[in-house]
C-alpha cells in the first residue's frame, strides 16, 4: 500500500480513490488530455490521442495527480461533465456529457 503527501489536495474525493485510466497514460506516460467525471461519481483520466485508448486500468487519483498537478484546474468538474485540452498546460474546455442510455453500456468511455 502506498500513500501520498500533498501540500494541497484539490479534489473532493480522497487521494486514494480508484479512478479509470489507460495503459497509455499509466505505463507509456502519455499525458492526460481528457478527463470525465461521470454521473456515477467515477473519474476517468485519458490520453485522448487515439480512438483506441488501450487496456483500461484502475489507478488511484493521487498517482495521476502526482504526475500532473495541472489537473488541479479540473478538480471542480461537476458530475456528468468532461474536460479536454490540446496539451499539458493548455486551456481546459468543459462540457456536460450527453445523457447516458442505460441499455447500451455502463457509461465508461474506457
Amino acid at each position: 500500500m502506498h500513500s501520498h503527501q500533498f501540500a494541497h489536495w484539490p479534489f473532493a474525493d480522497a487521494h486514494n480513490t480508484a479512478s479509470f485510466s489507460t495503459t497509455k497514460v499509466v505505463r507509456e506516460h502519455l499525458p492526460v488530455l481528457m478527463v470525465s467525471h461521470d454521473a456515477d461519481g467515477a473519474w476517468q483520466f485519458l490520453d485522448a490521442t487515439t480512438d483506441e485508448p488501450g487496456e483500461a486500468l484502475l489507478v488511484c487519483m493521487g498517482c495521476i495527480y502526482e504526475r500532473d498537478q495541472s489537473l488541479e484546474q479540473i478538480a471542480d468538474l461537476p458530475l456528468g461533465w468532461s474536460a479536454w485540452r490540446q496539451e499539458v498546460g493548455g486551456t481546459w474546455e468543459r462540457a456536460e456529457n450527453p445523457p447516458e442510455d442505460d441499455d447500451e453500456d455502463d457509461g465508461h468511455a474506457v
